[in-house]
């Protein structure tokens, strides 16, 4: 009598790996605070502004959200903007962000993060896998009897994967609304940091302006002085001078 275990364990594993490459994905956060070094804005501005972009790929395990940061046309940019006024600037109100040569303004965080978040119902596809155990015995070369075993681990793989992918997505949402700038005012000679969300195809160079600033027609060159008049040529009296 010999016993014969089958492919389907071996089927049931390598799906398992399969399957494990496209598990959900965590959310380390970028803290914008913490950073080291930033690309500056004109030093002499009077909201001077450091940025970085490329945030959530240098910074933590993101892989899945830089993706869909890519994906979704997004620059996840941390920023440090410092007030150098003398009077409070509300960062909504009061400063205008360009990109490049052109005004921009950042994507609400909320929205933001509902448009680069990962997907939690696509996990349910795990609850199909349910590898199978199937032991055979043979007698002389013909099979007596099959006795199969099946784990049922798909639904605990799905649900792990979900709890992950919907945590990963909270922390997310909630970091970017931390650092939101949205109607922040910054007090004189005060520092904050922030996360800015952009919709741009491409990276260009970012400062702030304030809104006055920015909305000041450039003065045009003086006219030219008039030339002074030149007094009337006096007429000849008729028949000479008389004595």
């Amino acid at each position: 009598m010999q016993k014969v275990v089958t492919r389907s364990l071996a089927l049931g594993l390598m799906a398992s790996t399969l399957l494990g490459s496209g598990c959900a994905g965590s959310y380390t956060p970028i803290r914008p605070d913490r950073m080291a070094t930033f690309q500056s804005s004109p030093a002499n501005a009077p909201l001077q502004l450091g940025y970085q972009f490329d945030a959530l790929r240098l910074h933590g395990h993101n892989k899945k959200y830089a993706k869909k940061e890519q994906k979704k046309g997004y620059h996840v940019v941390a920023v440090q903007v410092k007030n150098t006024t003398g009077s409070d600037v509300n960062f909504s109100r009061d400063a205008v962000l360009y990109y490049g040569d052109r005004p921009v303004i950042p994507v609400a965080a909320d929205l933001a993060a509902h448009d680069m978040k990962q997907g939690v119902a696509i996990y349910l596809l795990y609850v199909l896998l349910n590898p199978t155990f199937t032991k055979t015995t043979t007698t002389n070369g013909y099979v007596t009897s099959s006795d199969g075993t099946t784990f049922y681990i798909g639904p605990f793989i799905a649900g792990g994967n979900m709890l992950g992918a919907s945590l990963a997505n909270k922390n997310f949402r909630r970091e970017l609304e931390q650092y939101d700038l949205t109607n922040r005012t910054i007090h004189p000679g005060e520092t904050v940091y922030g996360l800015l969300c952009l919709r741009e195809a491409a990276v260009a160079p970012l400062r702030l302006e304030l809104r006055t600033v920015a909305s000041t027609p450039m003065p045009s060159a003086p006219a030219p002085a008039a030339a002074p008049a030149l007094p009337p040529a006096s007429s000849p009296i008729p028949g000479g001078n008389n004595n």
